[in-house]
């Protein structure tokens, strides 16, 4: 497995899997290129903290209900909840988490039919998940 970093946090991809990165997300591919994951780090404003408090009031900006979320534990301290929902022909599973002073958004998407074919990948690929330590 090779590793990729943010400005706060490590992520380890097996081989197969790669990535990309803009301004505001990470993007990482399957080989085939048919499912795509997706992370985002919110920081808190000044002053502000970015705790279980913080998320449900973004998950309420977003019209997300918490009591539709199961509750997850991702990588090293990353608490929160995930949705999977279908939309047009796509699956999508979405994790909203806080921890080590952010908040962490991460989708995965593909097609409908493709739904199971790399979710182990997927959760062994979020287990790695680990903050920079400052």
């Amino acid at each position: 497995m090779r590793e990729i970093e943010s400005d706060w946090w490590f992520i380890a991809l097996p081989e197969q899997w790669h990535s990309e990165q803009d301004e505001d997300s990470i993007l990482i591919f399957d080989e085939d290129e048919l499912g795509c994951i997706s992370l985002s780090t919110l920081q808190a404003e000044s002053g502000q903290k970015a705790d279980e408090a913080a998320l449900l009031g973004l998950l309420k900006q977003l019209d997300y209900k918490a009591s539709e979320g199961v509750p997850v534990e991702v990588g090293e301290g990353w608490r929160g909840l995930e949705y999977e929902t279908e939309e047009e022909g796509d699956y999508i599973r979405e994790w909203f988490l806080y921890g080590h002073g952010l908040l962490l958004l991460i989708s995965y998407s593909c097609a409908e039919e493709d739904r199971d074919m790399d979710r182990a990948a997927v959760d062994e690929i979020l287990s790695t998940l680990r903050p920079i330590a400052l």
